[in-house]
């Protein structure tokens, strides 16, 4: 059975779970934002435990909310690696770039010509 306290903790794990599942990544107050609520579900997790809650619960309402949290948290796993790989897109298309750049720009030197020595 679950307890008052317990669900209570339960919903507000889900209602933090969906603030983050509407942050934008791409911004950086965003980012800030995930920080911290990441850290309040944390809190929450290390309450739930304290109180002994186990996810085998026969409480229909307490699966719904643990179901819910769970496919939120895979929504963004996705929205986060998808970020992830354009980030990593980006920076190897500033990487060729750079390349190309140097390749381009490097110090001509002069194959024929006369050396004069001033020791004599």
């Amino acid at each position: 059975m679950v307890s008052v306290h317990e669900k209570r903790l339960l919903e507000q794990l889900l209602d933090i779970t969906k603030q983050i599942s509407l942050l934008a990544f791409d911004q950086e107050e965003s980012l800030e934002q995930l920080t911290i609520l990441q850290a309040s579900q944390e809190e929450i997790r290390e309450q739930l435990d304290q109180l002994g809650f186990g996810v085998p619960t026969t409480d229909t309402s307490a699966k719904a909310i643990i179901t819910e949290c769970l496919e939120l948290e895979q929504s963004i796993q996705k929205r986060l690696q998808s970020e992830q790989n354009m980030i990593k897109a980006e920076i190897n298309k500033l990487q060729a770039g750079t390349l190309m750049k140097n390749r381009y720009q490097q110090a001509y030197s002069q194959a024929e010509g006369y050396f004069i020595d001033n020791k004599k």
